[in-house]
């Protein structure tokens, strides 16, 4: 897993905001798309902000030509109004849509079990029907997710059993299928 950051290039990883206008962060990312020696990667992922602005329009036009896009939402009506607009952006470019996942579906007490749709569920699920788009999965909120990233653990090992990681499992097995064989579920 190679990981490349702005925060990695700022004086102050932890203090700095980064102040820039759209042709700086155009630049930017054109640099990480094409000029980070990535090596051979069976995968290159890149976490755009929501919404249709700047950075995801560069990402968009940067992108190589077999390049999926993946659709993160949460189940809430206003959250999913917002990732309409990220569909249409999407189809506007002619940047594939490869699925939609549904992020904080429900909490899954670590501890008894019992499920708890917090921000409702579902919604993912009914918008992958309505645009004809592939759904992934749901992942559940789970607070040791936020402990094992603080850790800088992956949860996937730390607790493989978990409905999240389960989860994460059944939402990356189609993408595992693009990939060459050597590749090996976590």
């Amino acid at each position: 897993l190679k990981v490349m950051s702005i925060e990695f290039v700022m004086r102050d990883q932890h203090e700095e905001a980064v102040i820039w206008r759209g042709p700086m962060k155009h630049r930017l990312i054109r640099q990480f798309i094409a000029e980070v020696d990535w090596g051979n990667l069976d995968f290159l992922v890149v976490d755009a902000p929501p919404g249709t602005g700047d950075e995801p329009l560069s990402i968009c036009q940067m992108a190589p030509p077999r390049s999926q896009a993946v659709i993160v939402t949460t189940p809430q009506q206003v959250a999913l109004k917002d990732v309409k607009k990220s569909i249409r952006f999407c189809k506007a470019l002619n940047m594939p849509v490869f699925g939609i996942v549904e992020n904080m579906s429900g909490f899954v007490c670590p501890d008894c079990g019992a499920a708890h749709a917090l921000f409702k569920s579902g919604g993912g699920e009914k918008l992958a029907r309505e645009t004809g788009f592939r759904f992934l999965g749901r992942i559940p909120i789970d607070p040791r997710l936020v402990t094992a990233s603080d850790d800088g653990k992956p949860f996937v090992l730390e607790y493989p059993e978990s409905p999240a990681s389960n989860a994460f499992d059944e939402i990356i097995a189609p993408m595992l299928a693009l990939s060459p064989p050597r590749m090996k579920k976590h």
